[in-house]
């Protein structure tokens, strides 16, 4: 029986939002798994102009995520009218116990990468807590079976 890895959190997307998120969940020691689009970057490197972003990228975004990317969670969580995903009051939790969104999916207002980046952080601290959160509460099976690994 071969042995797959476990990873407490994983990752879609390559924009400063999940590369935000998934650093600081390394840093919680979470052993995060990050899925990169077509490139990394995300919407990010689709651009040539970048204002005020503190990332070493060359080129200058005024606005990234236009459109939410939402096309790969369309029918696993809820989406609003516009096709972004819906996150429970200021949080980053989605319709989906234990699924949190951020960045370009969720920011109906300021679509920059920088505030893309801060939502990143947003929902990699909600998945610690809720990983905390249900671990404590012995859940663990629950966690498992959502991550698709197998003990």
């Amino acid at each position: 029986m071969s042995s797959q890895p476990v990873h407490d959190v994983i990752v879609i997307g390559s924009g400063p939002a999940g590369y935000t998120a998934a650093i600081y969940t390394a840093r919680a020691e979470l052993k995060p798994l990050v899925f990169e689009g077509t490139s990394f970057g995300g919407a990010l490197m689709t651009t040539t102009e970048v204002e005020n972003y503190p990332g070493l990228v060359t080129g200058v975004v005024i606005a990234v995520g236009h459109d939410p990317r939402s096309e790969l969670v369309r029918g696993a969580v809820d989406l609003d009218a516009e096709g972004y995903v819906v996150v429970q009051g200021r949080t980053t939790a989605t319709s989906v116990d234990g699924v949190f969104a951020a960045g370009d999916l969720v920011d109906h207002s300021y679509r920059q990468a920088i505030t893309a980046a801060g939502s990143g952080c947003a929902a990699a601290l909600d998945a610690e807590r809720w990983l905390a959160d249900t671990h404590d509460a012995g859940h663990e099976a629950a966690t498992t079976e959502m991550i698709g690994a197998h003990p």
